[in-house]
């Protein structure tokens, strides 16, 4: 029986050639996109999963600010001291800190840039999950010269992985002594480095003299990451408010507004610290993709099959009346849907490993498809039983279901199901419209992004961290300035792109005393707000004057939340300088985007460390070669690094950039798909017609008019599902949008344009196939009637 129902299936299938290679192109790219997607899913929402403790472990935020709107991910030093000490519920507690004062490292005389280091407290190695290959994870750091080196650095530092008792030299020609190796750290770990330097390092740095006499006594700072080992019945919320209390206590200027949030380690990549869903947000929308993707090639295995039912009426009748039953009947049919759908996950198979290269690139991934991983075959066997459950069930249903007498007496009810597959075509339709005008939302929001004007002229910037220029900055910038083609040079010691730094150690006249106020700080000389086109509001700007020291310049964002009228004259007191403001900038953006305008003061500092150097785009190869010269008079121990400001104001987007170039593909796919589907119905609609068509011919009826007629009840699905879908793309679209705080409005124009795409589409699509059969010769339609 088996050898019967497979014969029959292939027969059925070679002598339905068009119907089943559409078909098979259908659930092919289906599967394959489908596949694609939710690897990189899964991907996602494997971040941090190598950790046996993962559920115990959180990482402290700390809420700066009274409105709850400001939460930074780092701490104070003191934090983890305190929780594991007096917290009860906390069995370890963990700081990490980058350690951006390593420039390169020095090997046998041969030095290495951009290494990634991170001082870490001892207890880093047993509470996280990063096994060491060589020495003790119970005592990694014999001494405070002592670093943890991974497999690859170790590679790539030595040449070998057998370093224990090795040297290796930092910036200042410190040395230290490799006593562990630890196994490279997953992609898929949001905790990233390959030198781990004992914590103590920075304990070593105070001196005992200054305001904060010690590292567990400075409240100060938020320069650490923190985590704890939370006990299994220890309440997260709680110690988060034990910790508090213990600032309150400890911190002589905390004010009631500082807090501490614990979130879970799970979270940590996909959810923004105030809990948020950030990256969570893109995942679902990524998988729901995925399932649309793969719910439109059902739908089209679905209507193709159940169209072509009548075709197999009198073969389903004659099986009955000699003794087939239903069930038989069903798992005949069900065999033949199972049969195309394994020869498209083979073809899927074939083609994923062919587009992964591309996939990555096109997503920022290094996947590797392994289809006997037992994640990827669990994926491999639920997208094709979803398919298989979903696309091959009711068409077997259906097939089996005809009554014999009736079906020879081409009587067939309901069983045509001709409203149901109008509904899966409207159904397809619509999923694809709104990938076609999220798409163009994203573009738009993209496109507006690229030319928002942030308050500064970017363009033609050249930017660059100068090392050991303090001494010789006015002799550079002057030697710069008289470069052909540079048009102007100027300096701070932030990246404008991405203020880093910010404090709150901040006083003006009126302030109220419980009110926790964050402002950017950016140290830059007089001629930066020329230089950089940024304009004032009010007042001066530095003049260069030994007065600046005590001059501040807030933007319009500070001087509104802080709540200061008429500020220029008035008192204003930043970290330990007490002074005068003496103007206010304009607004300007110093982050993305996806974040609102944040308070800035600037103070005056001669010579900061960043350059900025104004050319025009013609003059960009003199002005980087004149840069590099200067570079390598005071820095020839270093290689040359620059970055063009609008450059790296794109690197902001890379995330939604992706997402934007995945969309293009998504959308074209799902349309792809679709039109394999109207096209299948489209001729097998002119197979049902052409006897009429034949008919109408010999009458008169024009080529135009028969296309008309063929693609007229088409074309009004594909506008049902334009209507349909509006709706459900303007929530999809403006959902996206909230995650910007300055967006574009999509408009009426953008759904119009969706829309009238998805129906020039179907048209073409259908037109192909109405034109064939209207040109076609009616005498051949006619004479085998």
């Amino acid at each position: 029986m088996l050898k019967n129902y497979l014969s029959t299936a292939l027969r059925t299938l070679w002598n339905h050639r068009t119907y089943t290679l559409l078909n098979l192109g259908g659930l092919t790219v289906g599967l394959t996109v489908a596949v694609l997607l939710l690897l990189w899913v899964q991907d996602e929402r494997s971040f941090d999963r190598m950790h046996e403790r993962l559920d115990h472990i959180y990482h402290v935020n700390s809420l700066v600010d009274a409105q709850r709107s400001l939460i930074w991910t780092s701490t104070q030093g003191p934090v983890a001291v305190y929780a594991k000490r007096e917290v009860p519920g906390v069995l370890e507690a963990v700081r990490t800190a980058r350690h951006w004062d390593l420039a390169r490292v020095i090997v046998n005389d041969q030095p290495f840039f951009n290494s990634k280091g991170l001082y870490v407290d001892p207890s880093f190695f047993t509470l996280f999950s990063f096994p060491l290959v060589a020495g003790n994870a119970a005592e990694p750091f014999p001494n405070h010269q002592s670093v943890i080196v991974t497999e690859a650095a170790a590679e790539k530092y030595f040449g070998t992985t057998d370093v224990l008792g090795q040297s290796l030299h930092t910036d200042d020609s410190t040395s230290f002594l490799v006593s562990g190796i630890l196994q490279n750290i997953p992609s898929n770990s949001s905790i990233q480095g390959e030198l781990f330097f004992p914590f103590d390092l920075l304990a070593k740095q105070y001196t005992g003299t200054g305001y904060w006499k010690s590292l567990e006594s400075d409240w100060g700072n938020f320069n650490y990451d923190t985590y704890l080992l939370l006990h299994a019945d220890a309440r997260p919320d709680r110690v988060a408010q034990l910790l508090s209390g213990i600032q309150q206590k400890n911190h002589p200027h905390a004010t009631a507004d500082q807090e501490y949030k614990l979130q879970p380690l799970a979270d940590w990549h996909l959810y923004a610290p105030d809990g948020s869903a950030a990256g969570a947000t893109e995942v679902r929308i990524f998988f729901l993709v995925a399932l649309v993707i793969l719910l439109i090639a059902c739908i089209n295995y679905v209507n193709l099959t159940t169209a072509r039912a009548t075709h197999r009426s009198k073969e389903v009748s004659m099986r009955k009346i000699i003794g087939a039953d239903r069930g038989q009947l069903f798992a005949q049919f069900l065999g033949e849907s199972l049969l195309v759908f394994v020869v498209a996950l083979g073809l899927s198979l074939l083609l994923i490993p062919v587009l992964m290269p591309v996939y990555n690139d096109l997503s920022g991934k290094t996947l590797v498809f392994d289809p006997f991983q037992p994640t990827v075959m669990l994926l491999l066997g639920g997208a094709f039983l979803f398919t298989l459950l979903l696309a091959g069930v009711y068409p077997a249903m259906l097939l089996s279901s005809f009554q014999p007498l009736q079906a020879l007496k081409g009587r067939f009810g309901r069983q045509n199901n001709a409203g149901f597959r109008q509904v899966l075509v409207i159904t397809q339709f619509a999923f694809s419209v709104v990938l076609i005008v999220s798409t163009l939302v994203i573009t738009k929001q993209m496109q507006y992004v690229r030319e928002k004007k942030l308050g500064y002229d970017r363009e033609n910037v050249l930017a660059f961290w100068m090392r050991d220029i303090h001494d010789h900055f006015a002799q550079a910038k002057d030697e710069l300035e008289k470069r052909p083609g540079i048009r102007g040079v100027a300096s701070a010691n932030q990246n404008l792109i991405q203020v880093g730094s910010s404090t709150g150690d901040t006083d003006w006249d009126g302030k109220p005393e419980d009110l926790s106020f964050i402002v950017h700080p950016v140290g830059i000389e007089e001629n930066f707000l020329g230089v950089m086109g940024i304009e004032l509001a009010d007042g001066t700007g530095f003049s260069g004057s030994k007065a600046d020291s005590a001059h501040f310049i807030l933007n319009e964002t500070a001087v509104r939340e802080a709540g200061i009228t008429d500020p220029v004259g008035k008192r204003f007191t930043l970290w330990d300088t007490e002074g005068t403001i003496i103007g206010v900038a304009k607004d300007f953006h110093v982050a993305s985007v996806h974040e609102k305008i944040k308070p800035v003061v600037f103070y005056h500092q001669p010579e900061p460390w960043r350059f900025y150097i104004k050319t025009t785009g013609a003059d960009a190869p003199q002005a980087i070669a004149a840069a590099e010269k200067i570079w390598h008079r005071y820095n020839p121990e270093y290689p040359f690094e620059y970055e063009f400001m609008d450059q790296a104001y794109d690197s902001l987007y890379k995330s939604d950039q992706r997402t934007a170039r995945l969309f293009y593909y998504f959308a074209g796919v799902a349309i792809f798909v679709s039109c394999l589907g109207l096209l299948g119905l489209a001729i097998y609609t002119a197979e049902l017609r052409t006897k009429e068509i034949g008919i109408r011919k010999v009458l008169g009826a024009s080529v135009s008019g028969i296309v008309l007629l063929l693609s007229r009840d088409f074309l009004k699905l594909v506008l049902l599902s334009v209507l349909m879908a509006t709706p459900l793309a303007w929530w999809f679209t403006h959902r996206w949008l909230e995650n910007f705080a300055y967006s574009t409005s999509p408009g009426v124009l953008v759904f119009f344009v969706g829309g009238a795409t998805a129906l020039l589409i179907a048209l073409l699509t259908v037109s192909v196939q109405s034109i064939r059969t209207a040109l076609a010769n009616p005498v051949k339609a006619l004479r085998a009637e």
